[in-house]
């Protein structure tokens, strides 16, 4: 097998299984860690939301029947495009116990205000000192469930154009915080008496629990009057057509009056709110270093005895496509230089990268920022190198790779995870038409095409949501002569 199908292969036939296990571990793990406070408490409420809302919510009633566990009411918050899936798990069928809720992503809708009423409906019916909330939170939360005093037809046109806009998650989720009555920990404002335990899928780098689905169970943090002033001068540039200076003083003082409520439960979250992370992205690519590493054999990757090596070089990236784009020209173009003096002969080398990268989108096309990113690479590389080597001789050379993958197993409107792109066999295609596609923002239109759509990778969507996952994949030659 060759290099290109040995990566495509390990990724969509054993990565995605690897995956699965990595959930099953450690909701696992997670559950027998707290198994006594767990079964200290006679009445237990489960709430699963996010994009791995179904994969979680599956996996830790297994591991309650394991245990001999019980609960007595679950709500499963899932994203409809999701709903084909329900089918698969045996568990959710004919239950009583557990409700499901569709809602959307990536924008807010009427469902995500059904959903978050059913949320604190449910904790004001059942919130005491017997109660154990038991929250499973994945990224795509925030879109899924929400309340506000802005209506949600509204508020659906303020999430597309901050999601529009090339805003890195830590920023966004700002935003929603403070349009919401319910994110940054805001829902904690309806307990007064329960447990509350989190388990967190990270979808964030660097993990913080206040920005993954925009913090539902994050302690509260209050907000300064500069950071306060700044907020609204930004939103007022983004939003102006949307929130006039009456609707931004609406919300103003809704944000101060769910401050003074949180001042009094201080002390009570912090003996009763417990947050745990249970997977980030170095999780993910690390598995994926292991697959590579242990499946050589196993495809029969023809590698002619050369060296097989792979580094994880950073887990935790939040750079703009532009950016990011000049990071990886960059990174290429110094490793190249190194091969050329002697450095590294004759070997197969994969370097792993992981994080989240953004886009400012200017047009309504058919694509992903991930395909997007592989195009505007390819394009940026081929201006560099054109100028820098000789093309023909540096691909008798060398072989270079890049792949761009979504853990969820969906890239923007797309229905795939990503792309892996052998770089030197798009030298050969027209440029300009990559620039075309890219400057409509269609790059789903260009892969969809019979003559590349052998480039997408596939992954289940709604399996996990971790960060992405980038590789550049160098095949070193013998001879430099």
């Amino acid at each position: 097998m060759d290099l290109f199908n040995f990566i495509k292969n390990t990724i969509q036939n054993n990565f995605k299984n690897e995956l699965q296990n990595s959930i099953n571990n450690s909701i696992e793990n997670a559950v027998y860690s707290n198994i006594d406070v767990i079964r200290n408490y006679k009445n237990i409420y489960i709430i699963s939301v996010g994009k791995a809302s179904l994969s979680m919510y599956n996996t830790l009633i297994h591991t309650f029947e394991k245990y001999k566990l019980s609960f007595n009411k679950t709500l499963v918050i899932y994203d409809i495009n999701l709903k084909d899936q329900i089918k698969d798990l045996e568990i959710l069928k004919n239950n009583k116990k557990v409700e499901l809720i569709e809602s959307t992503h990536p924008l807010v809708s009427e469902n995500s205000f059904k959903a978050a009423k059913k949320i604190i409906d449910l904790v004001l019916e059942f919130d005491n000192e017997n109660s154990l909330f038991l929250f499973l939170i994945s990224g795509g939360s925030s879109s899924m469930v929400e309340d506000s005093i802005i209506p949600p037809i509204t508020l659906a046109e303020i999430y597309k154009i901050l999601l529009q806009v090339d805003l890195n998650i830590y920023k966004l989720n700002t935003y929603r915080t403070f349009l919401s009555n319910i994110k940054g920990g805001k829902l904690l404002q309806y307990f007064n008496k329960s447990k509350i335990i989190s388990f967190i899928i990270s979808d964030v780098p660097f993990n913080s629990v206040d920005t993954i689905g925009s913090g539902l169970t994050t302690f509260y943090k209050k907000l300064s009057y500069q950071e306060m002033n700044q907020l609204i001068s930004e939103l007022s540039q983004y939003l102006k057509i949307l929130i006039d200076s009456k609707m931004l003083l609406n919300i103003i003082n809704k944000n101060k009056e769910i401050e003074k409520i949180m001042e009094n439960k201080l002390d009570y979250l912090k003996g009763n709110l417990h947050n745990f992370v249970l997977l980030d992205n170095f999780e993910s690519i690390y598995l994926l270093y292991n697959q590579m590493k242990n499946l050589k054999e196993y495809y029969k990757l023809n590698v002619k005895n050369k060296g097989f090596e792979i580094e994880i070089v950073s887990t935790h990236i939040n750079l703009d496509i532009i950016n990011l784009t000049k990071f990886f020209k960059s990174f290429i173009f110094t490793k190249l230089n190194e091969y050329l003096r002697g450095n590294m002969k004759d070997k197969i080398k994969v370097y792993l990268f992981g994080g989240e990268t953004y886009l400012k989108v200017l047009k309504d096309g058919y694509g992903g920022r991930l395909q997007h990113l592989v195009l505007y690479l390819v394009k940026e590389l081929y201006h560099l190198l054109i100028n820098q080597f000789n093309i023909n001789e540096l691909k008798n050379k060398v072989d270079i790779l890049f792949f761009s993958l979504a853990t969820d197993g969906k890239d923007g409107n797309t229905d795939k995870a990503g792309v892996i792109l052998p770089i030197f066999e798009f030298f050969n295609k027209d440029i300009s038409k990559i620039e075309k596609y890219l400057d409509n923002f269609n790059s789903g239109i260009f892969f969809d095409n019979p003559k590349n759509n052998k480039y997408l990778i596939n992954l289940p969507y709604g399996l996990i949501n971790l960060n992405e996952i980038y590789g550049i994949i160098f095949d070193f030659k013998d001879d430099l002569n």
